[in-house]
């Protein structure tokens, strides 16, 4: 540490004024403590305030051509736009830049699912749920000025975000504080990430006009389903992730960041339904403004407050400890057996009634049955202190196969909404949405319990790579993916009765679940060759139930329809192949030692 301080001390400009006790005074942008990242963080602030101008410019002269907004809503767009920049502006002026760093980190990643959602505006304005940016009417076009404004300076403060986060990481250590209290933060600040996702899913009002849609975005056009999944999925990791980071004030920035990058989500729709008589408010926009009051206030809340709350008893030398890795088991094992129930219920139970009361369902419910009591077991297993490290490399990945075949249970009644004959929607529904929300926290604790699984071993975890057979599963783990890819990228089953999901079939719900289930299991991949003995084995179990469950399609399918074996199946049935033939020789060549 007095290293650490001289080395400041050295960097810092001798011509400060210097106090009557002798302590030289630094305020504002020379409290940084370096000049990489002094220049660093204020790039990134000032990027962030080109791209506020630039929201704001789009705002005024509007993105759509042919229709105007359903109410005055540029100055609170402008308003949104501004806050993140300005937020960070003050905090650096103040001489906190990691905090001005986080919140840019924390409004960009919002910003970047917002971007992906509002591009639908060119494709197709008319189906998008956004009163605040038009009301629409028969012809409407894209505004080429307006509309590459907003999406430049969205994509532009993501790009200041990554900018001041890489910067900070040359900032002093300022975690000692929460550090003692960092798990449980972790998972409520993931919880309440969780809540803003789940919320943007949802629909933002109900409408009575003919116009204005009233959908949410799970059943919403396809780039607007994507921003809302996207940030589902991302603003609890990227809160678990963000008070992960010991750099000083990131933590609490990139919590305040998410909460400022949300605010509009919930302010916006309630906005409109209390200025419009025809818009009523919802249920979405609510759960959204739970989740950003709680980031906002695990952001600002003191740290001494957060102690007594979240604290738990002092340990013997009259230190505070924190929770030990066998709780985040626990709750790892809870979240387990509660996604696996409500699996298991969304297998058993009717998924759509039809007007004659005969039920409706889909061939994926079968495979909610493997699913459901896979992870009732593995749950169960990770209460066993003598087995449950082995079993969370699994967990971690489990939640992709939940996903996988969730997203196709979920099309149906979705798809039976936009039919013209009068359908009930069963419970089944209800009970898988249940199960992947569940999921999408098992893998945020997951998470949370492998960091603690390093720091709490105090080594990092060994690395296959390198040992005698590094280059073997590296090159094994690479002829995976691409056999995986295979899978997902074409159709397991042709039927007449059945439109299966494949990377290149239509863009629906069930398209996004085969998207994410691809991405997660190739990263898993990816992290094989970096990982110790026992993640590694964890993570190829994991991936071979992943894609088992895609070519089990195949059976679930042929139960109830004719149909023909895709290429997808085949390939499926290649990556096991060399999945099987790897786990083996990781468990037989991967080092002794090492998660």
């Amino acid at each position: 540490m007095p290293l650490r301080l001289a080395s400041v001390a050295e960097m810092t400009p001798r011509s400060r004024p210097v106090s009557a006790s002798g302590a030289s005074e630094a305020t504002g942008l020379d409290a940084l403590p370096g000049a990489g990242a002094r220049t660093g963080i204020v790039t990134a602030v000032g990027l962030a305030g080109v791209a506020a101008l630039a929201q704001s410019v789009a705002a005024v002269i509007g993105v759509v051509t042919g229709a105007e907004p359903a109410f005055l809503s540029w100055p609170l767009l402008v308003l949104f736009a501004v806050l993140p920049a300005g937020f960070a502006l003050g905090l650096l002026l103040r001489g906190a830049p990691g905090s001005a760093a986080g919140v840019l980190a924390g409004a960009g990643v919002v910003a970047v699912c917002g971007a992906i959602a509002e591009a639908q505006v060119a494709i197709d304005a008319t189906r998008m749920a956004r009163p605040d940016l038009l009301l629409p009417q028969i012809e409407v076009s894209p505004a080429r000025w307006g509309l590459g404004l907003l999406l430049a300076g969205k994509l532009l403060l993501a790009v200041a975000g990554v900018t001041a986060l890489r910067s900070a990481r040359t900032l002093p250590d300022g975690s000692s504080d929460r550090d003692q209290i960092r798990q449980p933060l972790g998972l409520l600040a993931a919880a309440f990430g969780l809540l803003l996702g789940i919320g943007a899913l949802l629909a933002p009002y109900t409408s009575t006009d003919l116009l204005l849609l009233d959908s949410a975005a799970l059943d919403g056009p396809p780039l607007a389903l994507a921003g809302a999944a996207l940030l589902a999925v991302a603003a609890p990791v990227t809160a678990a992730l963000g008070v992960a980071n010991r750099a000083g004030g990131v933590a609490s920035g990139i919590l305040g960041g998410l909460a400022l990058g949300g605010l509009p989500l919930a302010v916006l729709p309630l906005v409109a339904a209390w200025l419009l008589g025809f818009l009523h408010p919802a249920v979405g926009p609510v759960l959204v403004l739970l989740g950003v009051g709680g980031l906002a206030a695990l952001a600002t809340a003191p740290s001494r407050w957060l102690l007594v709350v979240l604290r738990r008893d002092t340990d013997s030398t009259g230190g505070a400890g924190v929770p030990h890795q066998r709780v985040l088991y626990a709750i790892a094992g809870g979240l387990a057996v509660l996604a696996g129930a409500s699996a298991l219920a969304g297998a058993t139970t009717s998924l759509v009634i039809g007007p004659d009361g005969q039920p409706v369902g889909s061939p994926a419910q079968f495979l909610l049955y493997p699913i459901g009591l896979g992870l009732g077991l593995l749950g169960v297993a990770m209460f066993l202190p003598a087995v449950a490290v082995w079993v969370r490399p699994v967990l971690s990945l489990a939640w992709a196969g939940v996903l996988l075949v969730g997203a196709q249970v979920l099309s149906v009644p979705i798809a039976a909404d936009e039919l013209p004959i009068e359908t009930t929607n069963g419970a089944a529904g209800w009970w898988t949405f249940g199960a992947v929300v569940l999921a999408v926290l098992l893998a945020v604790c997951s998470l949370v319990a492998g960091v603690v699984e390093r720091e709490e071993t105090g080594r990092p975890s060994a690395d296959v790579s390198g040992t005698s057979g590094g280059t073997l599963i590296a090159a094994g783990a690479g002829l995976a993916g691409v056999l995986v890819v295979g899978a997902f990228l074409l159709p397991v089953v042709r039927s007449a009765d059945h439109d299966t999901a494949a990377l290149t079939e239509d863009v629906d719900v069930a398209f996004w679940g085969v998207l994410l289930a691809t991405l997660a299991v190739l990263g898993a991949l990816a992290l094989v060759p970096r990982s110790g003995r026992v993640s590694a084995v964890g993570l190829l179990v994991a991936v071979i139930g992943v894609v088992g469950l895609r070519a089990l399609e195949t059976y679930a399918v042929g139960r109830r329809f004719d149909e023909t074996i895709g290429a997808g199946a085949w390939f499926a049935v290649g990556a096991i192949v060399v999945l099987v033939a790897l786990a083996v020789t990781v468990a037989v060549r991967g080092p002794s030692t090492g998660r």
